[in-house]
């Protein structure tokens, strides 16, 4: 009913056209990980050689939007615990439990219960309606409009969740490692964020980055825009050399 409930809601407020883009979006999805895997099996390839030339025997994965460890699962198959040390960022205290469950078996393994931003404070933490919601749901935010397409989000946490500067602990963290791989997945706050990154020259410290974006689920105009600014990104991010791919 809820994916029922949610094609309707795009048929009224954005067409027929809309609707068939995102159920075709949907159905290729499969297709879009098996070109994935490939590639982030190359990149690691390449960042283990990288690795073994310095001076530093480990490298850094730093998960961002890591809700109960699905990223982790399939990225630790080739960024492999026996190489790296894992940073897991979740805002959503919900998805603790079971990311401590993980830090059990891998204590090379830090989870930050913060949002990753632009600046250390506090912010509200948006959700679905309370009848789509679970209480580890994946499309957490603290943007509030990040989902727009899809619903109209709501307050999800009770309380204030902490956020930090992603730059500066990234900044903090080359000093420790050579090899530092950034996963971010964070509900359309990745745009503020990698403005912020670039800004500052601190994406030059990544040997490559997953990220996912969202303007998919925006309406227009803001879909247009932010598809504008995707490609400015990701062209920042090839002039500096650090691979750059589109998480899903």
């Amino acid at each position: 009913m809820g994916k029922i409930k949610r094609s309707l809601e795009v048929l009224r407020t954005e067409g027929p056209g809309r609707l068939l883009q995102l159920s075709a979006l949907s159905l290729i999805e499969p297709l879009r990980w098996q070109g994935l895997r490939p590639r982030v099996a190359s990149d690691a390839k390449q960042a283990l050689s990288h690795l073994n030339l310095t001076n530093r025997s480990r490298g850094l994965f730093i998960d961002c939007g890591s809700n109960i460890g699905q990223g982790l699962r399939f990225f630790s198959t080739y960024y492999t615990p026996d190489k790296y040390d894992y940073v897991l960022i979740e805002p959503n205290k919900n998805c603790l439990a079971q990311l401590n469950a993980l830090r059990a078996k891998n204590l090379t393994m830090e989870i930050i219960p913060k949002a990753a931003s632009v600046k250390d404070g506090y912010a509200e933490l948006f959700g679905p309606p309370p009848d789509r919601a679970e209480a580890t749901h994946q499309s957490c935010s603290i943007v509030l409009d990040h989902n727009e397409s899809l619903y109209q989000s709501q307050r999800f946490a009770p309380d204030l969740v902490e956020t930090f500067s992603l730059s500066k602990m990234i900044r903090t963290k080359r000093t420790l490692y050579d090899v530092i791989v950034l996963k971010l997945d964070v509900e359309g706050a990745e745009y503020e964020i990698l403005d912020d990154l670039i800004r500052a020259g601190t994406h030059r410290d990544l040997y490559a980055a997953y990220v996912e974006f969202h303007s998919l689920k925006l309406r227009n105009p803001a879909r247009r825009e932010k598809r504008a600014l995707e490609a400015r990104m990701v062209q920042a991010f090839g002039e500096a050399g650090i691979r750059f791919r589109r998480w899903i």
